[in-house]
């Protein structure tokens, strides 16, 4: 084929897209147009000559790695996917629809060939560095023969100005993460208007000072994007970003570079003239011609060849004992339980002591355990996890700590990124007040089922002297909110251990482990269950002879308070204490245990939390007894606020009886 008929055909192919997008949008009545008529010139020569996939296969392992992080575009992926045949012209008929493979911005779990659920802006920027830590860590551990793919990454002039975004690339240039490729479209037009109404950052220079490799091209000529593909993938030092200056809804007949078009449906007159002026029908509505199908997949019989050569490097690898065995933990099923020794009952033990032997006894037993702090390695006990495994940055790729500085929400992207990729588990930690930060990370790793641990410690009001700022007061509940979400705070150290085992069995929900900074009693478990119970969510922690009077309901610091309290009114009430250090996994459990733990209706029901009482009739009903936090903390030591906020046993006693006596 000449070069001429080769440029033709892309263009015709090209414009056939345009047409697609243009035809899906139109007929939901619903999306975005004009964004991804400016990114498609990249994203087709991108996926038609250098994005290696397997045809047969989109979950094939060493795949790379393509994130859309403008995922209101996401009628430009959709057309992409259908030009592969993972996606039919149906699909793109029931773009928005209930129920269809197309939602209005991509969700992984719905569509093959997306690789993250993205829309809030900036945050497929983070996804993206993960996934190229990732490739970076596992190519370490299994070789170049296993594991070699790129990153790409689409972003637009709104996902550059979040600062989640601006965060992710300097963590990226840091570490110099030289597979990670951005395409940056430039197209200066958001829903408001022109970006310059609001914006006039040299980003080039941003990402310059950030230590990445920079070049700019007209978005919309083809061979000066080929020629930045590849420059970025010679790269070996730096992350690359192919800065592309397009032209908002480059092609259309009358609104070309017209913001307008950035959030809506072109009317059907526009559409009508563009497909005229592309030289296409416009009386015809999603059509896909046969030529350009297989114009698009006469790469395919090279990257079968490809896939199919990996596989026999691989099965040639498994062949070794090691090598298998790290293989199976870092892809399958397997899950090692971590022998921590039991912590003696009377003692007294801040739970979050219980996670740096945890997590550096795991990351001993698994090599894909990965995870970091937020600038507070001796305040969350994840110092020795880190001395034991090393600090994962240019000089040391086998690394496996990060060192995210005060980045939370940044780190709760990438370590999305890092789950989305596969192969490695991943955990990160900071103070649970901060949680705030990094809460619109954690919302899309809910959502998307992805099992990325959050250590949180200094869990409550007990932080004491640093003040209502760092005492987390509304954020247990708030986290409760999210779907899909396990939210654990454990009792004492013992149950602290069950909690983190539990927080990484996990294959399809995160968890949060909640960890307090003072120190709590651990329990005597011949007295009290195991703490094995936590599983349950709820269970009785101390029971009464017959049914219960007085039900109290308590979690984490609390329970030890409820239990003593108890003590106090069982001389004149029947008075069960329950231990709830999982909401979701209580709710969970079959209608007659979590009977048969919440008590009659006709008993008080009382709950304990240093935390907004908002929400607790879940379980105490509409006469029950909230007692908890329903204001900011105070700047004073810990036993000092709590007896302010009455979270002592007297004052718990005192408020139960005066509500029975009322």
């Amino acid at each position: 084929m000449s070069t001429a008929v080769a440029v033709e055909i892309d263009q015709y192919a090209i414009n056939v897209a345009k047409g697609l997008i243009m035809d899906t949008v139109r007929n939901a009545d619903s999306g975005h147009t004009g964004g991804p008529l400016s990114s498609l010139d990249f994203t087709y020569i991108l996926y038609k000559e250098f994005l290696k996939f397997d045809p047969d296969d989109p979950n094939w392992k060493d795949r790379d790695r393509f994130v859309l992080s403008a995922g209101h575009e996401s009628a430009l992926l959709y057309t992409m996917l259908t030009y592969i045949g993972w996606l039919e012209i149906d699909d793109l008929k029931q773009f928005r629809q209930l129920g269809s493979r197309t939602p209005g911005h991509p969700e992984r779990h719905l569509t093959p060939g997306v690789e993250a659920t993205t829309g809030p802006l900036g945050q497929g920027v983070g996804n993206a560095v993960g996934m190229a830590v990732a490739e970076c860590i596992l190519q370490q551990q299994f070789g170049e023969d296993v594991v070699n793919h790129y990153t790409y990454c689409l972003h637009g002039d709104g996902d550059i100005q979040e600062p989640v975004a601006q965060g992710a690339i300097a963590i990226a240039g840091h570490w110099g993460l030289n597979k990670l490729i951005h395409f940056y479209d430039a197209n200066n037009a958001q829903i408001s208007g022109k970006v310059t109404r609001s914006d006039s950052t040299d980003y080039r220079k941003l990402y310059e000072a950030h230590g990445w490799h920079v070049q700019e091209i007209d978005g919309h000529d083809h061979d000066a994007i080929r020629d930045a593909i590849r420059q970025a993938q010679m790269e070996i030092e730096k992350p690359s970003v192919i800065i592309g200056h397009t032209i908002m809804a480059q092609g259309c007949a009358t609104m070309e570079d017209d913001h307008n078009t950035h959030g809506a449906p072109l009317p059907p007159d526009e559409i009508a003239s563009t497909k005229e002026k592309l030289e296409l029908d416009p009386a015809l509505f999603f059509n896909l011609p046969e030529e350009v199908l297989t114009e698009f997949r006469s790469g395919f019989t090279y990257a079968r060849s490809e896939v199919e050569a990996w596989k026999s490097a691989l099965s040639s690898r498994l062949e070794d004992e090691s090598f298998s065995k790290n293989w199976n933990l870092a892809f399958g099923d397997d899950f090692l339980q971590v022998p921590i020794p039991q912590y003696e009952a009377g003692t007294k033990v801040a739970t979050r002591k219980v996670w740096g032997p945890f997590i550096e006894k795991l990351a001993e037993l698994h090599p894909t355990i990965t995870g970091g702090s937020a600038d507070l390695e001796p305040s969350n006990v994840t110092t020795g996890f880190a001395n034991l495994v090393g600090d994962f940055n240019k000089e040391n790729r086998r690394g496996r700590n990060f060192a995210y500085g005060v980045r939370e929400f940044p780190m709760g992207a990438v370590n999305n990124g890092i789950a989305l990729h596969g192969g490695l588990e991943v955990f990160g930690a900071t103070f649970f007040v901060f949680s705030d930060y990094e809460r619109p990370a954690i919302r899309l790793r809910a959502l998307q089922g992805l099992p990325v641990v959050s250590e949180y410690t200094h869990d409550s009001i007990f932080v004491g002297e640093d003040g209502p700022t760092h005492q987390p007061v509304e954020h247990l509940m708030a986290c409760r909110t999210i779907p899909n979400l396990l939210v654990l705070r454990p009792a004492d150290a013992n149950e602290a251990i069950v909690a983190c085992q539990l927080a990484f069995e996990q294959k399809n929900r995160p968890a949060l482990v909640l960890l307090t900074r003072q120190g709590i009693p651990v329990f005597d478990r011949n007295i009290y269950p195991s703490p094995e119970e936590l599983k349950k969510g709820g269970y009785i922690m101390q029971d009464c002879e017959g049914n219960p009077e007085v039900v109290i309901f308590a979690t984490g610091s609390e329970v030890w308070v409820a239990l003593e309290a108890a003590s106090k009114l069982s001389v004149k009430w029947k008075v069960r204490v329950v231990n709830i250090p999982c909401w979701e996994l209580f709710d969970e459990q079959p209608e007659d245990y979590r009977i048969s733990v919440l008590g009659p209706d006709s008993a008080l029901k009382v709950s304990l939390e240093a935390g907004i009482t908002l929400g607790w009739e879940h379980y105490t009903g509409i006469g029950g007894l909230n007692i908890g936090i329903d204001s900011f903390g105070e700047s004073a030591p810990g036993g000092e606020v709590a007896r302010h906020f009455g979270l002592t046993a007297e004052s718990v006693v005192n408020k139960i009886q005066k509500h029975i006596n009322s």
